[in-house]
């Protein structure tokens, strides 16, 4: 089988052209010719000089057609041209070397660079204000809890050194109701000056370095309590001072008017933990006073002999004493939750009154079951007496506490409070008849 003279496929062997590429196919041996270019002379195609003329003949481009003699066809076909030979098998691809670069490099195409590089300046501009932004934030935030914490403790602990230089101001009124008439009280008067004195200098070194402004009335108010406090000092030295003055009762009237005056102040700060109200808590030192006045304007009288005292009721003395005490406590607890009616509706989220009267019913039960167990009383009757005087106080006691704990899960608080009363009623009954034995 022969193969086509121009590609190389598989011919039959009577075909004149390739059915692949479609070149004609010349009988093998016949001579081809070309025309010289300088004599017009056929020539052979594969000489190199022109046999008629001498010319040197240009080598043949592939475009260059030759003709056949005999019958004057063009074809492409050159007799000089090597047959097609048989694929040679493929070798392996050989590693390129690498050019060496020499000279500086040809720049690529222009680019277009990415946003975030045509804006580096203005996102770090971004970035940087947005930090400090937060940073300054985060400042004021803890900054500012920090004054508001700090203004906070300062209130707390300038409310419990005004309530104890109450407490000192109220003993001593204590001490010279204890007085008798005719005895030196300059030196309990110097103590109620100098407890004027703390005050104003409490007063002068409290200048907090920022006042949050959600304390700022509460600040004027502490301002003006701590004046009232003084005031308040001022009229007890000059009553302690002279008892027997003719206008003595309208002095008592306005101590009595600044105390009032200074609790409602005290009552409207709201500073958490700071209690101002303990600071200006007058009615004892009023008390004492008015006692004060008492004894030293009064009459002097003759003696009179000494009753003759009751053996069991002389026994029973300390346990009396006791009883007397707790009813000052209860007292004292149930006038402080009127107190703390006036403003507010409910005892939601307070705490203090149940621990109060908790510790004053186990007290009291403490001291019933000593008076139970005492063997030295003969007297029952009496011992009887005594108990059912207590037991009206713990059923006092358990009104109170009754009523607070019942608003403090959102029930009404007056039954509990009724019972507090009756209670009340039946222990005063009860106490006047052990005070006349």
């Amino acid at each position: 089988m022969k193969k086509c003279q121009q590609c190389g496929a598989p011919l039959q062997d009577d075909d004149r052209f390739c059915q692949a590429c479609g070149a004609e196919q010349l009988p093998e041996g016949e001579p081809k010719k070309r025309i010289c270019p300088e004599c017009g002379k056929w020539v052979s195609v594969d000489g190199k000089f022109c046999p008629f003329c001498g010319a040197e003949l240009p080598k043949m481009d592939d475009d260059e057609p030759v003709i056949d003699e005999a019958t004057g066809t063009e074809t492409f076909v050159h007799k000089h041209r090597e047959p097609v030979r048989d694929e040679e098998p493929q070798r392996p691809p050989q590693p390129m070397e690498r050019p060496v670069m020499t000279g500086r490099p040809t720049p690529p195409p222009f680019q277009e660079k990415p946003f975030y590089v045509r804006y580096q300046k203005a996102i770090i501009a971004g970035i940087v204000v947005l930090v400090l932004a937060l940073a300054a934030a985060v400042a004021f935030h803890f900054y500012g809890s920090r004054s508001s914490g700090d203004y906070v403790k300062d209130a707390v602990s300038l409310s419990q050194q005004l309530a104890s230089e109450n407490e000192s101001a109220t003993s001593t009124a204590k001490r010279l109701s204890q007085k008798s008439k005719g005895d030196d009280v300059d030196s309990l008067v110097k103590d109620l000056g100098k407890s004027r004195k703390n005050v104003e200098k409490m007063a002068k070194n409290y200048q907090p370095k920022t006042i949050p402004d959600q304390y700022a009335a509460d600040d004027k108010a502490i301002r003006e309590v701590m004046r009232d406090q003084m005031a308040m000092y001022d009229t007890a030295m000059t009553i302690a001072e002279n008892p027997s003055d003719d206008a003595i009762s309208e002095k008592l009237d306005d101590l009595r008017d600044e105390v009032q005056k200074a609790k409602k102040t005290a009552r409207t700060i709201k500073v958490p933990g700071a209690d101002f109200t303990a600071a200006v808590d007058g009615d004892d030192l009023v008390s004492y006073l008015e006692k004060y006045v008492s004894v030293q304007t009064k009459p002097d009288e003759k003696p009179q002999p000494e009753a003759k005292a009751n053996p069991d009721k002389q026994i029973l003395a300390s346990y009396a004493s006791s009883k007397d005490l707790f009813n000052d406590d209860i007292g004292k607890l149930a006038g402080d939750i009127n107190a703390y009616l006036n403003d507010h509706t409910d005892f939601k989220g307070n705490r203090e009154f149940t621990s109060r009267a908790n510790t004053l019913y186990v007290q009291i039960s403490k001291t019933r079951s000593q008076l139970d167990n005492d063997t030295s009383i003969d007297n029952t009757a009496m011992k009887y007496k005594l108990d059912a005087l207590f037991q009206a106080e713990q059923d006092r006691v358990r009104g109170l506490y009754d009523g607070v704990s019942a608003s403090q899960r959102g029930q009404d608080y007056r039954p509990g409070f009724q019972r507090g009363q009756a209670a009340s009623n039946r222990y005063d009954k009860l106490n006047d008849e052990w005070n006349s034995l």
